[in-house]
């Protein structure tokens, strides 16, 4: 949830769905399907973290060429 949160939400949200998704499943006794969906939450949720990663790196590079750190 904080990944989702923090770094970049649609990919996030998407990745918190299959997790949920997955309980279900668990829970109604589809075990297979049930590890089906914790890849595809687990594949979004790294997904996730890297699209994030990369924007927030980009930011912070553009703005230290715009000069927005210096004094």
């Amino acid at each position: 949830m904080v990944g989702a949160i923090f770094f970049f939400l649609p990919l996030g949200v998407v990745a918190v769905v299959f997790a949920f998704t997955a309980r279900r499943r668990l829970e109604s006794g589809d075990e297979s399907g049930a590890a089906g969906a914790s890849r595809w939450a687990r594949r979004f949720m790294i997904l996730t973290f890297v699209v994030g990663g990369l924007i927030y790196l980009l930011l912070i590079a553009s703005l230290l060429a715009l000069g927005a750190f210096s004094s």
